[in-house]
């Protein structure tokens, strides 16, 4: 019955918004991609995502959707409705859970569509799989990236490599090239250390212990930097609280920018947060600290490079990964990593000849 879906000849793929589900779906996109063709296929995304996805092989536009900008708002969001209706687009992939993802298509005319029955919004799609879930009806863990092939496999799509991988242009890597330039950051290795993390204060290690890895990192003839995000400001300013000399930091650059960074990067040091998958999707080195979160949805098997520390840790009442936003106890999940597990291990990756000498 859903033969001829594969057969449409005008996709638009809706993007997942946070920045390390963009970059966990890009097996997906690569697969869409591969049936599908670049001519036939647009994504949807938000503006900071458009830059981090340029020079991709994979869409013949992108489309930015500015939802705290130009299509902020009922009337903002009605324009962007518009915009789509014109294109007259007969499929759209779906990977937000959102009930608003699926209304925007409808409202779009859009007539196959293709999401997770979730949020109620069963009868906005056109075909679609439940989340799976135990026998208690929770839903089951599992790799992001596995989550979005699942949903392709609805249509019977042919299968695709479930490793995230990100274009960086040769305009992007003159401009990371340039801003290490001015910012003195050659001559050694370069880490990374990214603080924050959107989710919420509970994926947090603390900054004072960011700080003391980035000065003894520093110490030993690394060039380091702090990546953050909107919104992180204050976390940063408290890792620069810790220090005699003020990082570099990633102010003012797009993503575009940064992932050639991460590309040139000896070490990435972060939370559970976008950086982290940058690194992954580069094949850079990267440890990431985690504490409240299940490592089912963020761990691709066989990723080399990508290190997850975790102290386990009895939190009664609660249980380890509680998924919590915000710890209602003492945060001993992410506490309980000590700088001193972190700086051995960030050691021994920027100490390795292969990994030092990338640059």
């Amino acid at each position: 019955m859903l033969r001829d879906w594969l057969d449409c000849r005008n996709v638009v793929v809706r993007a997942p918004n946070a920045l390390g589900d963009i970059i966990m779906a890009t097996g997906a996109f690569a697969r869409l991609a591969a049936h599908f063709g670049k001519d036939r296929l647009s994504l949807i995304c938000s503006p900071a995502a458009a830059s981090l996805l340029g020079g991709n092989t994979w869409f013949k536009e992108v489309i930015a959707y500015d939802r705290g900008g130009a299509h902020k708002g009922i009337s903002g969001g009605r324009r962007f409705i518009k915009q789509l209706r014109e294109r007259k687009f007969d499929l759209a992939v779906i990977f937000p859970n959102s009930f608003s993802s699926a209304w925007q298509m409808m409202r779009a005319g859009v007539r196959k569509r293709l999401g997770y029955f979730k949020e109620g919004r069963g009868l906005l799609l056109g075909a679609g799989r439940k989340r799976d879930e135990d026998a208690d009806g929770h839903f089951v863990p599992k790799y992001t990236g596995q989550y979005f092939m699942d949903l392709l496999d609805v249509i019977g799509l042919p299968p695709g490599s479930l490793s995230p991988q990100l274009p960086v242009s040769d305009e992007e890597r003159g401009n990371a090239a340039a801003f290490l330039a001015d910012n003195k950051l050659e001559g050694g290795p370069l880490v990374i250390i990214a603080p924050g993390a959107a989710f919420g204060p509970s994926k947090l290690w603390p900054a004072e212990r960011f700080a003391e890895v980035a000065r003894a990192l520093r110490e030993g003839g690394a060039r380091v930097m702090l990546s953050y995000a909107p919104g992180e400001e204050d976390t940063v300013a408290r890792v620069q609280t810790g220090l005699k000399s003020p990082l570099v930091t990633s102010r003012g650059l797009n993503l575009g920018v940064l992932k050639a960074l991460v590309a040139r990067a000896s070490l990435v040091i972060s939370n559970d947060t976008g950086p982290r998958h940058l690194a992954v999707a580069l094949g850079r080195p990267v440890l990431c600290l985690m504490g409240p979160n299940d490592p089912r949805y963020s761990e691709l098997a066989g990723a080399a490079h990508d290190h997850v520390i975790v102290e386990k840790v009895d939190c009664s009442p609660y249980a380890q990964p509680c998924q919590l936003k915000q710890c209602p106890i003492d945060h001993r999940c992410m506490k309980g990593i000590s700088v001193e597990r972190v700086l051995k291990e960030a050691k021994k990756t920027v100490a390795a000849p292969s990994v030092a000498q990338h640059e």
